[in-house]
């Protein structure tokens, strides 16, 4: 699959964004077509995270993002019954390690062997070879669509409105998360920060000896909330079983490593959002369309005289 980025070769960024999304969409494609059910699960759903971030990036001068958007998140959703149990295996685990320094391994068998069999919400009544067909379907049929995808303001008009919108937000809902550390509010920042990570990697090679550290630094906090987020959902799904199920012991040890394991992320996630939001969203905004400008005559650009065309 070719890079998440802009390039200089595009003449604009509308052909630019079709490009990229068509790459995408080409990918899990060939990922369905692999055959393997889990990679391709994976990958269909990074495609569509990807594809909605990118047209977020142009939202403020797209007519069909609404659409699009919404077509992309639903088809993520067709396939999200497979990773969630996957993802509240997986966290089971983790946890189930720290403790079995301190507990018999036994005590935790019968309840992961229980949670392994219970069927995953969203997918029941489909195979995951049906969901994947189903997917392949909409993904060709969007496909399609990107030929018809016109934006309305061109060169750094056309992203720089979008770009600080996201910052925007993400500044709001980290001043929320520090007044109310929810498990809520940190799922919102996460959001807000991931969706920071893809523009920031579609920006790179504006100056990568710059921007390819802070999406290294971005990638890190997808990781770390990504780990908090599931550990989350792992204590809803698992709080429920501590009453007259048998496994209160197991779950009373899971829940306390589920929260000791949460505050150790919070205390790295607090100082390096505080980091990556520490410059405003317009100085942010300001710089990288110097940078976008710069970039764009040393390749001799596009879109002549639009360069460093002001943010509306």
């Amino acid at each position: 699959m070719m890079a998440f980025r802009f390039r200089a070769g595009d003449y604009s960024v509308e052909r630019a964004v079709r490009r990229i999304a068509r790459e995408q969409i080409d990918g899990a494609l060939a990922a369905i077509d692999g055959k393997n059910a889990h990679v391709a699960t994976h990958e269909v759903r990074k495609c569509c995270k990807k594809v909605r971030a990118l047209i977020r990036l142009v939202r403020p001068g797209f007519a069909g993002y609404v659409q699009e958007n919404e077509a992309f998140r639903d088809i993520a959703r067709g396939l999200a019954g497979s990773r969630d149990a996957k993802v509240l295996l997986d966290t089971f685990d983790l946890l189930a390690a720290d403790a079995q320094k301190r507990a018999d391994p036994a005590l935790f068998g019968p309840l992961r062997g229980q949670l392994a069999h219970e069927p995953a919400r969203p997918a029941r009544g489909a195979t995951a070879e049906a969901r994947l067909g189903h997917a392949r379907t909409l993904l060709a049929a969007a496909r399609e669509r990107i030929g018809g995808w016109t934006l309305e303001c061109h060169d750094w008009g056309a992203q720089g409105a979008g770009l600080r919108k996201i910052l925007r937000r993400a500044n709001k809902a980290a001043r929320t998360l520090a007044r109310e550390p929810t498990a809520r509010h940190y799922h919102e920042l996460r959001k807000l920060m991931k969706y920071h990570w893809y523009h920031t990697r579609l920006l790179v090679p504006v100056w990568p000896a710059m921007m390819q550290p802070r999406a290294a630094e971005l990638s890190r906090l997808a990781d770390l909330l990504g780990l908090h987020h599931d550990i989350s959902v792992f204590e809803e799904r698992v709080a429920g079983r501590l009453e007259g199920s048998g496994y209160r012991e197991v779950v009373e040890t899971l829940l306390a490593l589920a929260l000791r394991r949460r505050a150790r992320l919070e205390r790295e996630i607090g100082p390096l959002v505080a980091r990556l939001l520490a410059q405003a969203p317009r100085a942010l905004v300001d710089h990288w369309q110097a940078l976008w400008g710069i970039w764009r005559a040393e390749h001799g650009g596009g879109e002549a005289g639009t360069a460093n065309g002001q943010v509306a």
